[in-house]
């Protein structure tokens, strides 16, 4: 039913808690799971004339590509097949959206954070924001912190 599953992932043990229900849903249906983590841009500021408004943060890049290639070394071991993509974007959710829709993926499975109130309101949902605007079925798991 689900033959491509796509995980977000952001680095945190949070976010990493989805996978454990990815491997039940994966196992059940023999699909291939996609760990995906978007880096963000870094604002330049600066002059108006600068062409590069934006940066990314290579040394980030390079730990979020090595955190995604020792999870997906791991799933692997586990006898699942696994890819991984790292994308570079300002807004996440979107990323993930854009993603799951240009990449034939059936199935997001992402954890909350569990934010609520004012630091919601502040820093936004990733997660609400995917369930509200993604074509592609969405499997939140609620974070127990």
């Amino acid at each position: 039913m689900y033959k491509k599953i796509l995980i977000p992932l952001d680095g945190s043990e949070l976010a990493e808690r989805g996978l454990v229900e990815a491997e039940k849903v994966a196992k059940c249906f023999g699909s291939e799971l996609v760990l995906f983590q978007v880096v963000p841009f870094v604002p330049i500021y600066g002059s108006p004339e600068m062409v590069t408004p934006l940066i990314v943060d290579e040394k980030q890049k390079e730990s979020a590509e090595r955190y995604l290639n020792q999870l997906a070394d791991g799933l692997r071991g586990k006898g699942f097949k696994v890819a991984s993509m790292l994308k570079t974007g300002q807004q996440v959710a979107l990323e993930v959206i854009d993603f799951a829709k240009e990449n034939g993926i059936e199935l997001i499975i992402m954890c909350t954070h569990g934010r609520s109130g004012i630091s919601r309101w502040l820093l936004g949902s990733v997660a609400l924001k995917v369930l509200a605007h993604a074509e592609t079925p969405v499997l939140l798991i609620r974070s127990k912190e």
